[in-house]
């Protein structure tokens, strides 16, 4: 017995409208990271080889650094990257 697929209406559709709002929630993503001040950008970890930097300055971490790589990184923004310090400032090494 030959089985023929039909095509199911709705299930275009409801894909479409996925379509649809995965590229309209890109484009927002996209349009509030164009927005953004590259100063004012939150510090977070960057994968280098087998170093872990700070996508602000760049300060390597060790992959073994003790006592954790969470806990190096807090101390690091504690110290480099004091709440409403500028880019300026921290290049001129004014901590």
């Amino acid at each position: 017995m030959e089985r023929k697929d039909r095509a199911n209406p709705f299930g275009q559709s409801a894909h479409d409208k996925a379509n649809a709002a995965i590229e309209h929630a890109r484009d927002v993503r996209e349009k509030r990271i164009a927005d953004q001040d590259p100063n004012k950008a939150e510090p977070r970890l960057i994968a280098d080889g087998d170093l872990r930097r700070c996508s602000v300055c760049g300060h390597p971490f060790e992959s073994d650094v003790q006592p954790t790589m969470s806990v190096a990184f807090a101390e690091h923004l504690r110290k480099a990257h004091k709440p409403g310090q500028t880019s300026e400032s921290m290049n001129s090494g004014e901590f």
